[in-house]
């Protein structure tokens, strides 16, 4: 059954590069979204306590939260296209059968962002008059999470895709019902890397801020030591439902051993991390954001891991994927790639050195590698432009 689903076409390029690009995008995806949950619990928290440093930084995170959802968002496509492509029976399968709630998705993360940005960080971060909007904006967020971890948790299980589908022989075409979940690998996945997610960032923040010629040293160390006191107290938390996710789900899979493991040298080397940490923990801002980095992609492999196994048992693998080289959509992937890290890094660069600068200015080569990287995108953009009109008048 799983075969008849795919795509008839195939891949257009070898299956194994988009798992392994599933792999990467996914890290920057889980990174941002998972930050945007810990920036906004940490923004209500501060605007709740109301002491003075904590509001100083809460108004910086509460700046923070709408823009990592943005990121979240827009880093959140390439995995998705990557599972659509090589996983195309598991999602639309698990769209299906939980299709209610997949197309609601779309609205509670708008809500989701609406709340946080227009109506906390632009009306209400002042003083917190609006601090009921952070709050709901944070339970959509983690709302949206939970879908997602349905979906995931759905289309894993294909053997029990007619049973749900169909309960007792009857049709069930709602899509309403969450069929499958998994609470410790839920927590170990969203609030617990939440908290790491946030912890780096917050690390990493104080170290680039403090290269400013106006920093404020005495506040950003003081920020450094509440990212690395949330990482202290994170981090072993983040082993133990690790553990219980390994226990809970690892049996099914015959992978409660791996996971295990991997839950343990994750949290005890997070804790590790934090704790050697304790002089300057400014000066480890960078080196945080890499370790992290670094955990998220033993998540993300050991994700690919459960799935390659569960899907294995119904000798379903990437590998034997069906694929033809498309040629022409490989190089149109791999124009548009150059095209979009072009762009980025051009907006990395002016953010840093504007950030740097008292005047909010950046070098010259930047400035010149910018019109480069907009010239590139402008010309991308009209080739798109003559490719449809070209396909609307002379493909009919």
């Amino acid at each position: 059954m799983l075969e008849m689903m795919r795509d008839p076409l195939g891949a257009p390029f070898f299956p194994v590069v988009f798992q392994a690009l599933l792999v990467v995008t996914w890290v920057l995806h889980i990174h941002f979204v998972t930050g945007a949950i810990g920036s906004s619990t940490f923004s209500i928290y501060a605007f709740w306590r109301k002491d003075p440093n904590l509001l100083r930084l809460g108004r910086i995170t509460a700046r923070l939260t709408p823009n990592m959802v943005g990121l979240g968002i827009v880093t959140g496509i390439a995995p998705l296209l990557f599972v659509q492509t090589i996983y195309d029976p598991l999602w639309y399968a698990a769209n299906t059968l939980t299709g209610f709630w997949s197309v609601t998705f779309i609205f509670i993360v708008m809500g989701g962002y609406s709340l946080a940005y227009l109506l906390f960080y632009l009306k209400g971060s002042k003083d917190g008059r609006l601090l009921w909007s952070a709050v709901a904006s944070l339970v959509l967020l983690s709302f949206a999470g939970w879908v997602m971890h349905v979906l995931h948790q759905v289309s894993i299980r294909p053997d029990q895709w007619m049973s749900w589908y169909a309960p007792g022989g009857v049709i069930d075409t709602r899509g309403v019902q969450f069929h499958a979940y998994d609470v410790p690998r839920l927590l170990f996945l969203l609030p617990l890397q939440a908290g790491l997610s946030f912890a780096a960032t917050l690390m990493f923040v104080s170290w680039y801020l403090r290269q400013r010629v106006d920093a404020d040293p005495t506040f950003l160390d003081w920020t450094a030591g509440v990212g690395r006191r949330i990482g202290l107290w994170v981090a072993p938390l983040y082993g133990v439902f690790g553990l219980l996710w390994a226990f809970t789900e690892g049996p099914e899979f015959g992978l409660t051993a791996f996971i295990a493991v991997v839950a343990i040298v994750l949290g005890i080397g997070l804790f590790a991390f934090f704790w050697l940490q304790n002089k300057q923990p400014v000066r480890a801002g960078a080196k945080a954001l890499g370790v992290w980095a670094l955990a998220l992609v033993v998540v993300a492999v050991t994700r690919e891991v459960i799935r390659a196994v569960s899907l294995g048992r119904f000798n379903y693998s990437v590998a034997n994927y069906p694929y033809i080289i498309d040629w022409g959509s490989v190089i149109m992937f791999g124009v548009t790639s150059v095209v979009g890290v072009s762009v980025v890094t051009y907006l990395i660069m002016v953010i840093y050195q504007s950030g740097l600068s008292a005047d909010g200015t950046v070098s010259a080569k930047a400035e010149g590698f910018g019109r480069v990287a907009t010239a590139m995108l402008g010309a991308w953009f009209g080739f798109f432009v003559l490719i449809g009109l070209y396909s609307s008048l002379f493909l009919r």
